[in-house]
């Protein structure tokens, strides 16, 4: 087996990944890694949109439930463990299948860590300026100084408006400019990169469906118990697509409907700007429409055998 090879699939919320890298690993000798940055919490379940516990059990699958909401998980954590797993699922003779949506930690897996920099003096200034002022003026500062990086961040998403703030400071550099030398870095792997899609319209025909479908499921119930639990709205994963529009129903006076609504918008939102990241990602492969499952299975059957 050739030691470096990789297989990666990914694509916008919504788009049938878990499916595909299940009818994959049906197919061929894989395991999966998931490359979901929520689904690495235990008791987040509904509104990550996990696998079953029985499609669990007749594929193995790696970096599900390893943290608790309130420990730190971040990109380092997950490359290192996601290398361990990927050792042990050579050493058994299988191939691994790195499975998910978040940009940051695919990137960080083929090209190391994001080499930008840090200074907690500029990130403590920058937490306080947004206690003070609000995200909306920090926001907007960030729409100035680099337009490029404020589309693909949410206004209220505060770590990584702090963030490219604290690069911006340090480097007197658009963020998105280092980012994007980043991204043309050769990798650590012999990738092959596929990238599952689907036309606008039936992308949001499907977001639409599946928020429905986790409010039906308990995603209310979840949140309300991670709240009993003592898992605070402010910690990071609270913040996620559904669970803090749910926190906002439950402590903020928000109507259900009005929940539901703006999960919808907000999760479109969010698959606009994972397309923005994968079509700037190079050498991906993209599968769409009705064929898009055979022509997956198709070229991972060539790049592995």
């Amino acid at each position: 087996m050739e030691e470096n090879r990789l297989l990666v699939l990914s694509g916008p919320t919504a788009a049938g990944k878990t499916a595909l890298a299940l009818r994959l690993a049906r197919a061929l000798p894989l395991e999966i890694v998931n490359a979901d940055s929520l689904q690495v919490y235990r008791g987040m379940d509904v509104g990550t949109a996990k696998p079953t516990p029985e499609e669990r059990r007749e594929v193995p699958h790696h970096l599900i439930d390893v943290a608790d909401p309130d420990e730190e998980y971040n990109a380092g954590r997950f490359v290192d463990e996601a290398e361990k797993a990927i050792r042990g699922i050579r050493e058994r003779g299988r191939f691994p299948l790195v499975a998910g949506g978040t940009g940051m930690y695919i990137r960080a897996l083929l090209r190391g860590l994001d080499p930008l920099p840090k200074d907690p003096g500029v990130r403590a200034g920058l937490s306080r300026r947004w206690e003070r002022e609000g995200g909306s003026a920090l926001y907007a500062e960030l729409a100035c100084i680099d337009p490029l990086s404020a589309k693909s961040i949410h206004p209220a998403d505060r770590v990584r408006v702090l963030r490219a703030l604290e690069v911006a400071a340090i480097t007197g550099a658009p963020p998105s400019a280092r980012k994007a030398r980043w991204t043309e870095h050769g990798g650590k792997f012999r990738t092959l990169f596929i990238v599952l899609s689907a036309d606008r319209e039936e992308l949001y025909r499907r977001i639409d469906a599946r928020v429905e479908a986790m409010f039906r499921k308990g995603l209310v119930d979840e949140v309300r118990g991670l709240l009993s639990r003592g898992y605070g709205s402010d910690l990071k994963p609270m913040g996620a697509l559904g669970y803090r529009h749910v926190c906002s129903h439950l402590t903020g006076g928000v109507s259900i409907a009005r929940a539901v609504e703006e999960t919808k918008r907000d999760t479109r939102r969010y698959a606009k700007r994972q397309l923005t990241w994968l079509s700037r990602e190079p050498g991906t492969v993209w599968v769409r429409g009705k064929e898009a499952r055979e022509a997956a299975e198709e070229f991972a059957k060539k790049f592995l055998f």
